[in-house]
């Protein structure tokens, strides 16, 4: 394998960690959702969180990402829509990694 074989190799592989890091945070900020005028991360933590409060209580409290509470009323609509934006992210996130691990 020569130097010039070599740069390329190393080249592409860069290049497709910049592009996945890149994807992955576009991901990550794509998990942002407004609610009752609040800021949530469609995480998995934040979507076990309201799973776990929501078979104990109707109506509850969680801190947003700027640590204000947030009173809860509806919390299956809530956890919905977590979830719905939490797979639509990771899903894309998903296909975008298939074309990384093609190259």
């Amino acid at each position: 394998m020569t130097v010039g074989e070599l740069k390329q190799k190393a080249d592409l592989s860069y290049d497709i960690s910049v592009a996945k890091n890149n994807a992955l945070e576009r991901s990550e900020s794509r998990q942002i959702i407004a609610h009752n005028e609040h800021l949530f991360k469609a995480d998995a933590q934040t979507i076990c969180l309201v799973k776990t409060l929501s078979e104990h209580k109707d109506i509850f409290f969680v801190l947003d990402t700027n640590n204000n509470p947030c009173e809860i009323k509806d919390p299956a609509e809530f956890l919905n829509k977590l979830i719905e934006r939490n797979q639509e992210t990771l899903n894309a996130y998903s296909q975008i990694h298939e074309t990384f691990k093609r190259r």
